[in-house]
């Protein structure tokens, strides 16, 4: 059974793609053909788990992602519900040894949270086909986000029409805009910015550095990116200097940052968001604004609950097919004799609980968890 992640390309898509791998569909009129070694990567993983790699992969300029699962219910009482086979396929235009890096360290993460993954089951070896040139780069159109943006690779020259362009290459680490958490991210950004931008920021897990770029184009005073992988250092740096943009300070770990901040944005995987609810909520300034995503719909109440614990309380929720971004602000203690009836007075976060936009899927922080929104796959 196929299965297509929310992310990844149309089932018409990955179906013209692996067409074109074998039988040459782009015809004589296409550029002269050479032989040419793209990167495949095969393992086995929870479905879930594929999901989330798939994803990865085309961030990473992977054309599309295949899973196949295989239902292993009936098979034996102690196997595993579902696996799936997953495959990709990189183009020749991208560095083998930093994908081998960039995917085994993504592995290693989803180890963490999905136990059936094992990164000894990665295999990466030469996929020998026809070079197509520029083809995969077909995949990454220019995309207009929200009322400001609009995120575009380096080989597209879109007009710009009033909007902030940031311009980020697929292959150098997480985040394009293509996905739906990085999009509810942007999102936020830009109505946490609309009227006074915050002074200081903070981007944890910067990946690319495509919301950091964002937010210092929108305004942010100054804004520190963080990673503990190197190459997302190297692409955050990268990109802001190829974006003109100054004022970012990159950082290898949340430990090396001093200060509280008015918006931090976390883009990451929900167990690490449980994790860290703590030490985001104490960056946090008084009235700054949490932007948090990375949670499919069925990961949401245990990331609210743990932000709740740690003295955030979520203003505004938005759903992106199966993945939600929320909005919080720290916690103010209640006054008078009843807590029940406290209210928050965080004008910044409100105006975010204030907004909806059209057709985004978006609905207020106070809605019934789960309501008006897909369950996950």
């Amino acid at each position: 059974m196929r299965r297509k992640s929310d992310a990844l390309l149309s089932a018409a898509a990955i179906s013209r793609f692996a067409n074109s791998l074998s039988a040459g569909a782009l015809g004589s009129a296409a550029v002269a053909a050479r032989p040419a070694s793209w990167t495949r990567i095969r393992l086995r993983l929870p479905p879930d788990a594929a999901e989330i790699l798939g994803v990865l992969c085309v961030e990473l300029g992977a054309p599309g992602a295949i899973t196949e699962q295989r239902d292993l219910r009936r098979a034996r009482p102690d196997a595993p519900p579902r696996t799936a086979s997953f495959e990709a396929y990189f183009p020749p235009e991208l560095d083998r040894r930093r994908l081998r890096s960039a995917l085994g360290r993504a592995i290693e993460r989803l180890a963490r949270e999905f136990p059936g993954v094992q990164r000894r089951s990665l295999r990466i070896d030469a996929f020998a086909t026809t070079d197509y040139g520029s083809l995969w780069r077909e995949h990454f159109p220019p995309l207009r986000i929200g009322r400001r943006l609009l995120v575009t690779p380096s080989w597209h020259r879109p007009t710009a029409d009033g909007r902030v362009v940031l311009r980020i290459d697929p292959g150098r680490a997480f985040g394009t805009g293509h996905h739906p958490t990085t999009r509810g991210c942007l999102l936020a950004i830009e109505d946490l910015c609309e009227s006074s931008p915050p002074a200081r920021g903070l981007d944890l897990g910067c990946g690319t550095g495509i919301l950091a770029l964002a937010m210092r184009a929108l305004g942010v005073g100054a804004v520190i990116a963080v990673d503990d992988d190197p190459l997302a250092r190297d692409a955050t740096r990268r990109a802001a200097a190829e974006n003109s943009i100054a004022g970012i300070r990159v950082a290898a770990s949340l430990a090396a940052v001093r200060g509280r901040f008015d918006i931090v944005v976390a883009n990451l995987y929900s167990r690490l968001l449980v994790e860290l609810a703590a030490p985001l909520a104490a960056r946090l300034a008084p009235d700054g604004a949490l932007v948090v995503s990375g949670l499919l719909v069925g990961q949401e109440r245990e990331v609210r609950a743990a932000l709740g614990a740690a003295g955030i309380a979520i203003r505004s929720r938005r759903a992106l097919s199966t993945w939600v971004t929320l909005v919080g602000s720290p916690r103010r203690p209640a006054t008078g004799r009843t807590r029940s009836h406290a209210r928050v007075s965080n004008p910044r976060a409100e105006r975010v609980a204030e907004r909806s936009e059209p057709g985004s899927g978006a609905t207020s922080g106070f809605a019934r968890w789960g309501e008006g929104t897909e369950s996950p796959r």
